[in-house]
């Protein structure tokens, strides 16, 4: 285990103290990525995407002034014909992708980019071959020679996990043996198994680059969005996630509910005992709390001692079972060793009808400040009819 943990601390520049498992599991695979990491990788990706293609496209269509050089004939009105299809089909994914930023879009978009790539090989490989492997002398037939090799080389582009560059690696290298098996019937296959495995050197670098990426940006959406206090999620990076929640809840019509917390009397708890004290007992506080949540659950330090927990496919009904729950299991106790009590405001999607995200916190706050106002270690749930608002107390 503690050479594994070297080769990882090799490949990712992190500390061994800090690569915990939660990030090694990150590194692997995609599956636990936060929304908010899940988000900004695919606004990376999308965003690679469009440049990659724009390039792509532009040395497609000047390409065709090299080929004038070159080739002639049927030969070079074939190359026209397949490098403006691919420009064509290049520009489409650029306007395909304008107003995407999840992940699927951002796998769909790097699949098409890499097939309208390879698919253009595949066709000009069989009308440039002899030259391809035999003589790249020539600059214009230099450029077909190392397409393959510019092809992997974007690999290295993407923040990738070890599964999905796995799988892209895989994937790329058996569409780079089917094209050049078949290719034509008559060919030395020496040449074509070196090009294979030079281009699977190749794709190992590109796979440790794309990793290191993604490394890198876990740690960057780690200290831009987790308060270094109670380890929740950040006010800035919560108003993040919370929108991404919404849309997505209002465009599956499904469950969205909000939890607002506020620790009842936290100031005196900071007056009497000091600010130690009360980061003490925010932080445990902040813990019991992500310990009653699921993993989808989303934990959110809203300012000061307030708190938001985001419960995406759930309903008012859910989140108060949660909420009590939560009130059983307590927040901890006061420097005093009285228990540590809350206030909780409950407002979902489907009830508010809310048309923002913002409508809604403004509900679940309005909620939890009735339960503060009815004597505080309360909870109040949002009703379609405000003065039949459920309050819950001990």
């Amino acid at each position: 285990m503690s050479v594994f943990r070297a080769l990882m601390t090799t490949m990712t520049g992190v500390n061994s103290e800090k690569l915990t498992n939660e990030r090694i599991s990150n590194l692997f695979t995609a599956e636990n990525h936060s929304p908010l990491l899940t988000r900004k990788r695919a606004i990376v990706i999308l965003s690679r995407i469009r440049l990659l293609s724009l390039i792509a496209a532009i040395f497609f269509v000047t390409g065709i002034l090299l080929d004038t050089m070159y080739f002639d004939g049927a030969t070079f009105k074939s190359l026209v014909i397949f490098r403006c299809i691919s420009a064509f089909m290049l520009l489409l994914l650029i306007f395909g992708i304008r107003k995407a930023d999840s992940i699927q879009s951002a796998y769909r978009a790097m699949f098409i980019f890499f097939s309208a790539n390879l698919v253009f090989q595949a066709l000009f490989q069989p009308l440039v071959l002899p030259e391809y492997f035999q003589s790249i002398g020539d600059f214009p037939t230099a450029g077909y020679a190392i397409f393959p090799f510019l092809i992997a080389a974007c690999i290295s582009i993407f923040p990738l996990s070890i599964k999905e560059t796995f799988l892209a690696v895989v994937l790329f290298l058996v569409a780079e043996l089917l094209i050049v098996t078949l290719a034509t019937d008559q060919l030395n296959p020496q040449p074509g198994l070196g090009i294979l495995i030079s281009l699977v050197s190749a794709c190992a670098l590109c796979s440790f680059s794309a990793i290191s990426q993604l490394s890198y940006m876990v740690s960057l959406v780690e200290q831009a969005s987790i308060d270094s206090l109670t380890n929740c999620f950040s006010r800035n990076s919560g108003e993040e996630i919370l929108e991404v929640q919404f849309r997505i809840a209002s465009r599956q019509n499904s469950d969205l509910t909000l939890a607002f917390l506020d620790i009842d009397d936290f100031k005196f708890i900071n007056d009497k005992y000091g600010h130690e004290a009360g980061d003490r007992a925010l932080s445990r506080a902040a813990d019991l709390i992500r310990r009653n949540l699921r993993d989808s659950d989303i934990l959110v330090r809203w300012g000061g001692e307030e708190f938001l927990m985001i419960l995406p496919h759930t309903d008012a009904e859910g989140a108060a079972r949660a909420v009590r729950r939560l009130r059983a299991n307590g927040l901890g106790n006061r420097p005093d060793n009285t228990p540590l009590t809350a206030s909780i405001g409950i407002a979902d999607l489907q009830t508010a009808k809310a048309e923002c995200w913002e409508d809604l916190v403004e509900l679940a706050d309005a909620h939890m400040y009735i339960a503060k106002t009815n004597g505080k270690n309360d909870f109040s749930v949002f009703t379609a009819e405000p003065e039949a608002s459920q309050i819950a107390s001990n």
